[in-house]
């Protein structure tokens, strides 16, 4: 996948503005950032250990949040400001396709009639246990984030298709699937810390903390 023009961004939910001159500013600041930074984003990427194939869209993830927090920033060690928040991206990248590998195996392996079981009984129980957390977390979600959040990460829908399902503006789905990652994520950390051992989840490999 090529690298993805900032204007692209522009879809999403932009930064509060106080007034046309302070819109232009923080947009020239945001462009000046990127463009100096976006390489430097996709090798840390690589360092706290992406998947090639995904590390542009992490970097894409981690300037929307650039783009959202800009006002709050100061200007001060853009790096380490931009090498946090990218570390934080790929600790959550892990753990949505973590659940994207459960779904998507179960699904397959429904419509396909193939069993569990060739993995071994053991294997079997623990993606019961897997499936059983992981539906007990997603239970606990708001109705309509939820909704959001797996249409977009399980089924690939866009923000415009979700938007016409759900019958709510763009910006509103962009901002359940914001909510529904971190009340997801905070539902996961909550459980990865009581259940380690059973929930087989990516650990500390990228400095969580």
């Amino acid at each position: 996948m090529g690298r993805i023009s900032p204007a692209a961004h522009e879809a999403k939910p932009p930064l509060d503005s106080h007034a046309p001159d302070s819109a232009m500013a923080s947009r020239a600041t945001f462009l000046a950032i990127y463009d100096e930074w976006f390489d430097h984003v996709l090798r840390w990427a690589r360092a706290l250990g992406a998947p090639e194939a995904d590390r542009e869209d992490i970097a894409q993830e981690v300037f929307l949040i650039v783009r959202r927090r800009l006002s709050a920033f100061d200007g001060a060690k853009p790096a380490a400001w931009l090498y946090q928040i990218t570390r934080r991206q790929v600790r959550d990248f892990r753990r949505r396709a973590w659940i994207k590998n459960v779904f998507t195996r179960e699904h397959t392996n429904a419509v396909n009639g193939i069993p569990d079981e060739r993995d071994g009984p053991a294997v079997t129980l623990e993606r019961k246990q897997r499936r059983r957390i992981l539906h007990e977390i997603l239970d606990k979600m708001n109705d309509d984030r939820r909704a959001a959040f797996l249409l977009f990460e399980i089924d690939g829908l866009s923000g415009e298709e979700i938007s016409r399902i759900q019958g709510v503006s763009v910006n509103t789905v962009w901002k359940r699937l914001f909510l529904a990652r971190k009340e997801f994520l905070k539902l996961v950390t909550r459980y990865q810390r009581a259940n380690a051992a059973v929930f087989g989840f990516p650990g500390n490999k990228v400095g969580e903390g």
